[in-house]
């Protein structure tokens, strides 16, 4: 019965996406202009948005949107919650500040640790680039996001530290597959396989990435805050799944886990709905960061 309702959802939002689609037009560039739906938000959380359950299409399908090939095509999706906004310094931060007095997390020279028997490292915070500061003492144990980057995703999290802090709230870190379903959609404005749309090469549709679009492009620079760049929102309605921090998912390959999307260091094919990359759980890095899912 749960299957079947969420059927008939997905069904709906596809019923719109055709109407919507009915007058799309094409520039000269062969970018097509795109009205995005409305986004579902969770009734229970409206900093989330809803992906009904049904099939998508991944990987590098179309030729040249991925660089990656899914071991089938499609595939189903149970539906599923995410996060519209990346999780911010001053969310990190607040979770700090109770998980350390429930004993579930430690600062051991001047950086954040779990209580696990391996001790995870879960957050750098003496990384320069790291904007959440200590400001307790040995008898109170505080923690504050820096004046001005309160809204600006937190990075140097490991996926130790990106899942300790999902599963303290009630929630997880999405699948590659939620992940890559949510950024890309399951529009057919640019074809379909087996009936499911292939959705979009870039979150907003084709266009070419842009500042306008995503934070990107640039070594030298850094992430902005979670609600910017809403020209590049997603077709479920989420913000910066391309650009700004790379975000890492549930999903393993071998030792390592899958990140998603692109940072502002990425060049324009990282920011493909389709581009997959992957790093040692135990890193810390100033453009990865991460976003939460639920059932």
């Amino acid at each position: 019965m749960i299957r079947y309702k969420n059927a008939i959802s997905l069904m709906a939002a596809l019923l719109a996406a055709v109407l919507l689609f009915s007058g799309c037009q094409s520039d000269e560039n062969g970018e097509i202009s795109i009205t995005m739906p409305e986004p579902i938000l969770d009734p229970t959380d409206s900093s989330m948005v809803v992906v009904p359950a049904g099939y998508g299409v991944f990987g590098n399908l179309p030729d040249g949107w991925g660089n990656y090939e899914a071991a089938e095509n499609p595939v189903w999706v149970d539906s599923f919650s995410l996060e519209r906004y990346e999780v911010t310094n001053q969310q990190y931060a607040d979770y700090l500040d109770s998980a350390i007095i429930d004993s579930v997390v430690y600062y051991v020279d001047g950086d954040i640790y779990d209580a696990s028997e391996n001790g995870h490292l879960l957050l750098q915070v003496t990384s320069p680039y790291c904007h959440i500061n200590f400001v307790g003492d040995t008898l109170q144990y505080e923690f504050d996001a820096e004046a001005g980057y309160e809204q600006i995703p937190v990075v140097m999290v490991t996926w130790w530290g990106a899942s300790a802090y999902a599963e303290y709230v009630g929630k997880r870190l999405p699948t590659e597959a939620e992940w890559e379903k949510a950024a890309r959609g399951v529009s057919n404005v640019f074809g379909d396989v087996a009936g499911t749309g292939v959705g979009f090469i870039y979150p907003w549709g084709n266009a070419t990435p842009s500042s306008s679009l995503a934070n990107f492009g640039d070594p030298n620079g850094a992430p902005v805050e979670v609600v910017s760049n809403n020209a590049g929102i997603s077709w479920f309605g989420a913000f910066c799944m391309a650009g700004n921090v790379a975000e890492w998912t549930a999903t393993s390959m071998g030792s390592s886990r899958v990140h998603r999307g692109g940072s502002f260091m990425s060049d324009a094919e990282y920011l493909r709905t389709a581009a997959r990359a992957f790093a040692d759980p135990e890193l810390a890095y100033r453009a990865l960061g991460f976003r939460c899912a639920r059932n």
